[in-house]
């Protein structure tokens, strides 16, 4: 092993472990938000998406943690590592679905956004799924390690495009949205659920924009730098978009914030109309 390929592992290896860190001091420090407004609820679509991409990440952060040191000889590490990717895989799945259902309520309960999004999402997902896991040549150049390697290949920077591509279609509809049915409002809560999820879908587009340039264009000991820091920035803000809005209850006179995602004719989106409904216009 060259000595830049060993900088570029050891580097990996440090950034992955420090994103760890970040992971587990962020999940103690709103530890009592989550036991606040999260535990004793019902069981639903949102908290089983919001427990999913909140300890999911978690695990997967551990596992590739172990990975980055673990020498495994002779040893099988495909089991391992199939189990790692559909960890990660299960994570992202569960944040893009909060996601998704938050775009869905700001439309006002339009179905249209929902199978629209939901449609392009399982599309993007698919073709993640193919990309990462079928042994088809795409042609790009670049030497392949071996399986038990702490490196990637070439071809991983196309899933991480594919996900760079779904923010973006999410967030110019996030900003469509904003400008067709609450133009002129400027209440805390439309620019808090606006700000919150640009700044949510941004930051994914970042980083996976990152994981795209390191995968393509560094050597291949580099390319797991951003993996923990994807997942953690997933992680970390996909349980803001439940905690940030649950901040506001009192003050919005919302019940709770899954049912503000799960039930968005509380704040219906309509054309002309700026402004939340008042939930007592509840039909």
């Amino acid at each position: 092993m060259s000595v830049q390929d060993s900088i570029g592992l050891q580097l990996a290896k440090c950034t992955n472990v420090a994103a760890l860190a970040i992971l587990v001091y962020d999940y103690f420090i709103t530890l009592h938000s989550e036991v606040q407004w999260i535990w004793g609820r019902k069981w639903g679509i949102i908290r089983t998406a919001f427990t999913i991409s909140r300890y999911a990440p978690i695990a997967g952060a551990l596992m590739t943690s172990y990975s980055a040191f673990k020498t495994w000889g002779m040893q099988n590490c495909t089991p391992f590592n199939d189990a790692l990717n559909g960890i990660h895989f299960l994570g992202f799945i569960a944040s893009e679905g909060l996601l998704i259902c938050r775009v869905y309520a700001f439309s006002g309960k339009q179905k249209a956004y929902l199978i629209i999004l939901l449609s392009f999402g399982l599309v993007i997902l698919v073709t993640s799924v193919i990309l990462s896991a079928a042994p088809i040549n795409f042609s790009i150049s670049g030497p392949v390690p071996p399986p038990c390697m702490f490196e990637g290949t070439r071809r991983s920077a196309l899933p991480y495009a594919l996900l760079t591509f779904f923010e973006i279609v999410l967030m110019c509809t996030t900003v469509f949205l904003r400008y067709r049915h609450y133009l002129g409002s400027h209440t805390a809560l439309v620019k808090s659920i606006y700000r919150d999820g640009l700044l949510y879908m941004f930051c994914i587009m970042m980083i996976s924009t990152g994981n795209v340039i390191v995968t393509a264009v560094l050597p291949l000991s580099y390319h797991e730098m951003l993996n923990i820091p994807q997942i953690v920035t997933h992680s970390v803000l996909a349980s803001r978009i439940l905690f940030n809005l649950q901040a506001n209850r009192e003050t919005y006179q919302f019940t709770n914030s899954i049912e503000l995602l799960s039930r968005p004719h509380e704040f219906r989106a309509q054309p002309g109309v700026s402004g939340i409904s008042d939930p007592s216009d509840e039909v």
